[in-house]
């Protein structure tokens, strides 16, 4: 009888030599008919149909995917109103997809993602007007390809829809105002659009500007700096937003036009409210405080070590404005109230200048995703999604799990609120029992000034079933106690020695009402290395599917990375022979 040694070196030898017979023995599939943008079939809202990228070919000519996607299938929608469509690939795909939607055959790219949905899947919005199509072109991350189902639907309202709708379009300078205590004081100029198709009220209680900034260093995005609300005061009627202005200005902001105020306008002491007074879901507003004080006094304040150049060489910082406006809430329109912008640090002086284009409508918390590998180099790792609260608002969730070579894995989570005024105060991420976390980490940004919320930092910790954070407190206990209110991002991680599956995280709310949390699809600890075949066993059924992943990578192949490296590889056979031999089910 062969010793296990002996079967542990066939089995290798088996493994190998099927893979390369695999590699060899490669067919070639029959195209797709969509396989050229000439030939795309046609979609339409809330019709969701199957497809394939199998034996596709093409070009990689997306921004988001970092490149190599170059198998793709096409897709075309028409719309029948003005309005938001959206793109998904949500309800099912066997690959790791990328989505990205064109004007036309070789037209301009208009919107692009990688992993919205989670579980590796897309989804992606873009404004759209009545009778003109748009191109949707589906690919795999990574050359990888499979069966998919893409799905289409038309919110009408927003992007020239119904109702006024306010966009931070542009910032041009940022002012320097000086530091105090180490801390800076900053303000950013505004371009302003009304892209909806009413009049906009401008007012002392509408619309609203946060300003905040953000560092992303070392494969993490973290906010560093906000500022009290800047009120309106008087509109111009400018051209400038891809529209025709209706030439209103003064105390309404015309359908079509821009208004445009510098930045040391827009850090005035006098037109600086604070946010604690403010429904960000409703626009709900008293006006602005008054009051004057110091350099930084309620003016965007970052604390200058965390922007000094000598004390992070690589870093990328942005800043971003978040806009509220009452009527742009009530008309549905409140979701592309966010923009962000990269901005560079000159030592000694510690100025700001913007670089790079306006991300119109997109909150800063992209960046993470979009230049990751650095300038305008996305990190595939990074997932980003939407979490809508029922009848409120929606908050922002990014995930990136990185290995880290030594059999244990990072999980960083960062959460932005853009306009919930429900608030969340917990955030929960299951764990398999059994799991080692360690080094469980917090971060947020200080409210200033004299805002009555609290600033200690969220509690957290883990036990045998979930890595959680909470506020120090509860909303019946201390309605100022510290939670992530809209236009913040709130920054968790920690380290486990269970490698990522896809699942589902909590985030608690901190105001009273139904539901008490809403559910954020992510990465979490629940990987079974080996079980490749996903049937919770490791046994020959997941021989091919392990050999697949060793032939063709990608990052959905976590199962194959015993070693924790990010990339299943060659190293990984001894410790994956060892499993399927002993035949042990995952934990």
């Amino acid at each position: 009888m062969p010793s296990r040694q002996q079967c542990h070196s066939a089995f290798i030898a088996a493994l190998v030599l099927g893979a390369v017979l695999c590699a060899a023995g490669t067919t070639v599939e029959a195209q797709p008919v969509n396989n050229e943008c000439s030939a795309a079939i046609e979609i339409f809202a809330d019709s969701p149909v199957g497809g394939t990228t199998v034996g596709a070919t093409g070009t990689d000519i997306n921004s988001c995917a970092g490149g190599n996607d170059s198998l793709d299938v096409w897709y075309y929608y028409v719309p029948t109103d003005d309005g938001i469509a959206t793109f998904d690939l949500c309800e099912a795909a066997s690959f790791d997809t990328s989505l990205s939607v064109f004007t036309g055959c070789g037209g301009v790219e208009i919107g692009c993602d990688d992993d919205a949905c989670g579980s590796l899947r897309s989804s992606v919005s873009v404004a759209v007007s009545n009778g003109s199509p748009c191109y949707v072109r589906v690919a795999g991350y990574g050359g990888e390809m499979g069966t998919f189902t893409l799905s289409a639907s038309l919110t009408t309202g927003g992007g020239g829809g119904s109702g006024p709708d306010v966009v931070y379009s542009d910032t041009v300078d940022i002012t320097n105002w000086g530091a105090v205590g180490g801390i800076r004081g900053y303000s950013l100029g505004s371009y302003t659009c009304n892209i909806g198709n009413t009049n906009l009220p401008w007012n002392s209680t509408s619309p609203l500007l946060g300003m905040n900034a953000y560092r992303l260093e070392n494969g993490r995005l973290m906010q560093i700096g906000m500022s009290w609300l800047k009120n309106a005061t008087v509109a111009a009627a400018g051209n400038g937003c891809g529209m025709s202005c209706n030439g209103t200005g003064g105390s309404q902001l015309g359908a079509g036009c821009r208004d445009i105020y510098s930045a040391s306008y827009n850090g005035g002491q006098g037109i600086l409210g604070p946010r604690s007074q403010c429904n960000a879901y409703t626009g709900q507003y008293p006006g602005p405080s008054g009051g004057t004080g110091n350099a930084i006094f309620k003016r965007l304040q970052i604390a200058q070590a965390d922007i000094d150049p000598a004390l992070h060489p690589t870093a990328l910082y942005f800043s971003e404005g978040v806009y509220v406006a009452a009527t742009d809430a009530l008309a549905g329109n409140a979701l592309n109230n966010a923009s962000h912008k990269r901005f560079t640090v000159t030592a000694g002086t510690f100025n700001l200048s913007p670089t790079g284009s306006m991300q119109v409508g997109v909150p800063a918390i992209q960046a993470w995703q979009n230049h990751g590998g650095g300038v305008n180099v996305p990190d595939p790792s990074v997932a980003i999604s939407t979490v809508d609260v029922p009848d409120e608002g929606r908050f922002y969730m990014a995930a990136k799990v990185t290995p880290l070579g030594n059999g244990t894995w990072r999980y960083d989570y960062a959460i932005y609120n853009l306009n919930s005024h429900r608030a969340a105060s917990s955030f929960t991420v299951p764990i398999p029992a059994g799991t080692t976390v360690t080094n469980v980490g917090f971060h947020d940004v200080d409210y200033h000034s004299g805002e009555p919320f609290d600033n200690t930092d969220w509690i957290g910790g883990a036990d045998d079933s979930s890595v959680s954070w909470k506020s120090p407190q509860t909303f019946a206990q201390n309605p100022n106690t510290n939670a992530l209110r809209f236009g913040t991002m709130y920054n968790f991680w920690f380290d486990a020695d269970v490698g990522p599956k896809s699942g589902s995280a909590a985030i608690g709310l901190f105001r009273p009402g139904t539901p008490e949390s809403v559910a954020a699809t992510v990465a979490v600890p629940g990987a079974c290395a080996g079980d490749c075949f996903v049937d919770g066993l490791r046994d020959g059924n997941d021989v091919q599917a392990y050999v697949d992943c060793l032939m063709v990578g990608g990052k959905s192949c976590a199962c194959a990375d015993f070693l924790a490296t990010g990339t299943p590889d060659i190293g990984s056979i001894d410790a994956f022979t060892d499993a399927i031999l002993i035949g042990t089910p995952c934990p």
